[in-house]
């Protein structure tokens, strides 16, 4: 769970936070990249994706794109199950460090974590570490807004 954010765990919505799970899994760009959410804590979340040749580019690597829907996916994800239901969350903006490639040959699992850093009434912040085989590939941290239901 994230430290920097006080009362998290009053504001979970568990049953958000499965509702992610299936989300993800239902269709669309999530389900056509392979991601999978593992784990939902208040917080914190940890979203996989295989390595698999349709996410690398010509030259065996893991594009940078994937990775950075990856990261996408998760900071949006993260503060969905801290928010009143029917809230959107999108990301306004994030920065990504790529610190090290992964190839095709390498297989496994890129893993996500992302944790809430700050969590305001529109806005919140976020950070993420991408890793391989326990080894970190990337670092990335967003802003995202939290907009009002229609009402």
């Amino acid at each position: 769970m994230s430290a920097a954010v006080e009362g998290l765990e009053q504001r979970f919505d568990a049953k958000v936070a499965e509702a992610l799970r299936e989300y993800t899994r239902a269709g669309g760009y999530p389900h056509l990249l392979g991601l999978s959410v593992d784990v939902v804590e208040p917080g914190r979340i940890v979203v996989s994706l295989p390595v698999r040749a349709e996410i690398c580019s010509v030259v065996g690597v893991v594009h940078g794109g994937a990775i950075a829907s990856l990261v996408d996916h998760a900071l949006s994800l993260v503060v969905y199950p801290l928010v009143e239901r029917g809230k959107w969350v999108a990301t306004t903006e994030f920065k990504i460090n790529y610190v090290e490639s992964v190839s095709l040959g390498a297989e496994g699992t890129l893993r996500v974590t992302a944790e809430v850093l700050s969590l305001k009434k529109r806005l919140a912040v976020a950070r993420a570490d991408v890793e391989h085989e326990g080894k970190l590939v990337a670092h990335a941290m967003g802003t995202l807004y939290v907009k009002d239901p229609a009402r």
